[in-house]
């Protein structure tokens, strides 16, 4: 059975039977070079840019794009604080003659590269890498956008994570940096989460953490790369996309074995964002998923 068929299998496979059959095919796969780790590279020929390039991210994308082309438009010399870059991809809506400010926060310092090669020259880059930095280096800003970034953040608030010996701010205290920085330009956020939850209130193994981790990575992610491929089987980017399920999909799934420090995702889904944004002060205007697998939510707040 060939890999494709093999992952169409899994997801016909009964719900309680699944988990099983990931770690089987997972430990197949680790006797196989790996190609990349998650969001360990950029770029050409990375698999950050097939999964960039994928119909689930590019409806993100064009969501995102909706609400922000205009707004640029309409703001005279706007500054954008951006939480996590990836690849940049988002900047491709901006326009050769676009004036204003961007100002990344991210800890990798090839994301700030990918994202300077898609600036216009009248469009200003500021650099910050520590996301936990004072809130006066945000600034001011007229648009904070966060693309699936904050569920790298562990726990609702600082209280939660140092019940858990984490140390730091949680997803509290950087939505109300957030909210600072957009208070004297009444600008707005544009978050956007997959809709699971795996927090810190879920330990290692836990059976409920293991399915919803198995529910966003394989039933539904999963789902829409092979529905991808089958659409458009002649694309150049559809064995890549496979390799993302693969590889980096499944190999997601594990973490829930992985003690509480060491997980990379923390999610929350719609009903625990819609709790903890008015925590941090803002009002939700909107949300709406952008695919038709309701796995990305964006939410607009002000």
């Amino acid at each position: 059975m060939d890999l494709h068929a093999e992952l169409r299998a899994l997801l016909l496979a009964p719900r309680g039977g699944q988990a099983e059959r990931v770690q089987q095919l997972q430990e197949r796969a680790a006797k196989r070079p790996h190609p990349e780790e998650w969001n360990s590279r950029f770029g050409d020929n990375s698999l950050f840019q097939a999964w960039t390039s994928s119909p689930l991210m590019q409806s993100l994308y064009a969501k995102n794009t909706q609400i922000i082309r205009p707004m640029l438009d309409q703001t005279p010399n706007w500054r954008v604080v951006e939480i996590g870059g990836g690849d940049g991809r988002i900047w491709d809506l901006l326009r050769p003659d676009d004036q204003g400010e961007v100002l990344l926060i991210d800890p990798q310092p090839e994301v700030h590269l990918q994202v300077a090669s898609r600036m216009p020259s009248g469009v200003t880059l500021h650099s910050v890498v520590d996301l936990a930095q004072a809130p006066a280096a945000w600034g001011q800003a007229d648009l904070v956008l966060s693309s699936l970034t904050l569920h790298h953040v562990a726990g609702l608030d600082a209280e939660q994570r140092a019940e858990v010996g984490l140390q730091g701010p949680g997803k509290l205290e950087v939505l109300r940096r957030a909210k600072a920085a957009l208070a004297e330009r009444q600008g707005m956020l544009v978050l956007n989460e997959a809709s699971v939850h795996c927090e810190i209130d879920l330990p290692p193994n836990d059976p409920e953490l293991i399915d919803n981790l198995i529910d966003s990575y394989l039933r539904r992610c999963t789902q829409a790369l092979l529905d991808g491929i089958e659409q458009d089987p002649g694309n150049p980017m559809a064995e890549r996309w496979l390799s993302v399920a693969h590889r980096w999909c499944l190999d997601q799934i594990t973490v829930g074995s992985l003690p509480l420090a060491e997980r990379d995702v923390y999610e929350l889904d719609v009903w625990r964002w819609m709790e903890l944004l008015p925590r941090a002060g803002f009002r939700v205007e909107s949300r709406q998923f952008s695919d038709p697998y309701r796995l990305f939510c964006q939410y607009l707040c002000r």
